[in-house]
């Protein structure tokens, strides 16, 4: 073999060598942050389970209360109809049959501010 072809893949060994060698060095920075990645993500999975476990303990507590206020709710609108039928019973029985009563309120007033003037002199 010439030793012309034996000194180039002498140095084209030695490149490939160097290029392996570089390739390398740059990978283990690389694989060291990949291995610190891989931890703090085992963390946040930990971290993501415990929240997902407080998140159901919260929901099933939000659920109870709906159903509370639920009741609540029920509760008030058998109010409101209680009372909106008070006051059409107070409307159609008391005060439409008054009405012709309460014009002369404005005479009681007027009569009353006589009465007063009379006591004080």
């Amino acid at each position: 073999m010439n030793s012309a072809i034996i000194v180039i893949i002498f140095i084209v060994a030695l490149i490939l060598a160097l290029g392996f060698l570089l390739l390398v060095m740059s990978l283990i920075p690389a694989i060291t942050q990949l291995r610190f990645l891989l931890k703090d993500l085992e963390k946040t999975s930990v971290e993501v389970r415990e929240l997902v476990g407080n998140l159901k303990i919260i929901t099933i507590k939000v659920d109870e209360d709906i159903d509370k206020v639920d009741a609540v709710l029920d509760s008030t609108k058998e109010t409101v109809e209680t009372v909106k039928e008070t006051i059409k019973f107070v409307d159609a029985n008391i005060l439409r049959r008054s009405t012709s009563l309460f014009a002369f309120i404005p005479a009681i007033k007027f009569g009353w501010n006589l009465i007063k003037k009379f006591r004080r002199r």
